[in-house]
């Protein structure tokens, strides 16, 4: 109880104390958003472009290293720069917090030279640990921080889905290396400040963080805990009570509903940047608090000269002036026209609709004929997603898992046995079964329905070279004249297609974004929910392709994805699906306002 109490009262002081942190982190900040991310973004699409390499992602990688060596040495040091950039933010960021620890005032040019003459400093290893501890072990656990150059680096939702719904074995071991992650993120919490603020060596910094830490793991970590909890709380809070404000504009004062929602679209916008100061100072206060509870702080920086600061009240008003500016200018730039635009953009769309590997709540076993006609007949989608994969007689099955064993129980692969054999096998899910089928089999039953297929090719390395053609000739005027779509993961296999056969409409499978929507041949792109955006859906539509979403499952991220003005929807829940586009219900301003929250930044 005293040591809940104890964390209470040190984060109230570190609550009561953030408006020290606003000014220069924001400052530091507002560079890095609005300049030095679309900076390194627009460097590595130019790199890209060199080679005509119209996008990046996990299945180009082998190209680029085997045939393309100056791109590869070009997006090196992309990552090097973003590296060295991210370090410099924290850098600047842990000072701002010891200085600030101390009482002793520093200016911002003193703080740009103190993270300038660190990063001259670095060493690989010191980067190497970086890299390992700020951009893999705080991430992986939870622990992130409010970077906007670190905000494309996150884990797909789809990725724990697979994790967490198909495999004990997988959940236990992530569990274990969850906790073990917790462990050495709190044992390597004070390499950084041993690093920067006391100029250690490596070998030196991680030895003395071990031994400060080593009986006072679960003290840290629930002062971080209780950190975050509070200022998650707070900020759950203030927006609740402008989103019930804005509630009853609509209800009382209907005619001034926009002009109140504009208003506190602003303050939340504002109260984002609050949020993010505190969010991304919180560990280095944990760290900087708990080294000084340990008389471990250093009282001065030897290697940073300070220049004594004036304390006059003229001083004084120039720094509060200041603030003030840099506040009213963010006000001012991010709200009015923007924010209006953002209110009444008429992109809530209604978009295709399509049945995730054919199932709807579960109705039916995934990629079955069962579950074709079910869903088709119950809740009729406009197209049913489904994958296919090539076997080992050169025939197409459909199936989704590149191994039978999670569902069937059989540790083979589908390019490892015959169509006749596959056809062969029972699938169990959902507490139901159904036999394998072949994609003739199951797209007659389509036809039959006319039920329109969204078709994913899902190409291995052990695939004939001929697998592509065979696809073409057997089912390419049939899915033509059916209005069917094709897609895929594979960049290679998308544009080939659309070589080979231009006349079928065809999609790229996206996981996530890193440099935008990629050029290319493709008709449409299909992202995962969690990493789309509006921005990605103009700069799609800019290029004259669609965009079709997979799985948001709930009435909101699917609402959400619509006003994103996404074309079309992958869903587990077709009936809830049904029900979102078609209900009467109009979108209000604080249904916007809560999309604007949910998908912020």
């Amino acid at each position: 109880m005293k040591s809940l109490k104890t964390n209470l009262l040190q984060t109230y002081h570190f609550l009561t104390g953030a408006k020290y942190y606003y000014r220069d982190i924001l400052l530091l900040h507002g560079f890095i958003l609005f300049f030095l991310t679309p900076l390194l973004s627009a460097l590595t699409r130019l790199i890209l472009n060199q080679a005509e390499i119209s996008y990046l992602s996990h299945d180009n990688l082998p190209t680029i290293l085997q045939h393309h060596p100056f791109i590869l040495i070009g997006l090196i040091l992309m990552l090097l720069l973003l590296v060295l950039a991210v370090y410099f933010e924290f850098t600047f960021l842990l000072l701002t917090v010891y200085f600030i620890e101390q009482k002793q005032k520093i200016n911002l040019r003193q703080l740009l030279r103190g993270s300038l003459l660190q990063i001259k400093k670095i060493k690989a290893g010191s980067l190497l640990f970086f890299l390992f501890y700020f951009l893999l072990i705080l991430p992986f656990i939870g622990m992130n921080f409010n970077s906007a150059l670190l905000a494309k680096f996150q884990v797909p939702a789809f990725i724990l889905d697979v994790i967490f719904d198909h495999n004990t074995l997988l959940l236990v071991l992530f569990i274990a290396v969850t906790i073990f992650l917790i462990y050495l993120a709190v044992r390597f919490i004070f390499v950084l400040p041993e690093l920067i603020l006391k100029d250690q060596k490596l070998g030196i910094a991680i030895r003395t963080s071990w031994q400060r830490t080593q009986h006072h793991l679960l003290k840290i970590f629930i002062r971080y805990f209780v950190v975050v909890a509070a200022l998650a709380l707070l900020l759950s809070v203030f927006q609740g009570i402008l989103l019930f404000i804005q509630r009853l504009f609509e209800t009382y004062l209907p005619q001034d509903d926009l002009t109140s929602a504009i208003v506190i679209m602003t303050l939340l916008q504002v109260l984002w940047l609050l949020d993010i100061v505190l969010s991304t100072v919180s560990i280095f206060y944990i760290s900087i608090a708990e080294m000084k509870a340990q008389d471990a702080l250093p009282t001065s920086l030897n290697w940073l000269p300070i220049e004594s600061q004036k304390t006059t009240a003229q001083s004084k008003f120039k720094s509060k002036s200041f603030l003030i500016l840099v506040l009213v200018l963010c006000v001012l730039g991010l709200s009015a026209k923007s924010n209006a635009d953002f209110l009444t953009d008429a992109s809530n769309t209604i978009p295709a609709t399509a049945s995730h590997r054919g199932v709807d709540n579960k109705n039916a076993v995934q990629n079955s004929i069962e579950a074709l006609k079910l869903t088709s007949q119950e809740t009729h989608p406009d197209y049913v997603e489904m994958d296919i994969q090539e076997t080992k007689d050169h025939q197409f099955v459909v199936f989704h898992d590149y191994n039978l064993k999670a569902l069937t129980g059989i540790d083979k692969k589908p390019n490892q046995l015959t169509l006749s054999e596959l056809t062969k096998i029972t699938v169990k899910e959902n507490g139901k079964t159904a036999r394998i089928v072949s994609f003739d089999d199951y797209y007659k039953t389509a036809q039959s329905l006319n039920q329109r297929l969204l078709i994913e090719i899902k190409p291995t390395k052990d695939d004939s070279p001929e697998m592509l053609d065979n696809f073409i000739a057997k089912y390419g005027d049939a899915i033509e004249k059916h209005g069917d779509l094709v897609q895929s993961l594979s960049y290679d296999v998308i544009e080939q297609l659309k070589t080979k056969a231009p006349h079928l409409v065809a999609g790229y499978i996206m996981p996530f974004s890193v440099v935008g929507p990629p050029k290319g041949k493709m008709d449409f792109l299909t992202i995962e929910y969690t990493t789309l955006n509006a921005k990605f859906i103009k700069s799609a539509h800019a290029q004259g392709k669609k965009v079709f979403t997979w799985t948001p499952n709930d009435a909101k991220t699917m609402s959400r994805m619509m006003f994103y003005g996404t074309d079309g929807i992958i869903t587990d829940q077709m009936e809830l699906l049904n029900d979102t586009i078609y209900s009467n219900e109009e979108m209000t301003y604080s249904d916007k306002l809560i999309f604007f929250v949910t998908g912020i930044g």
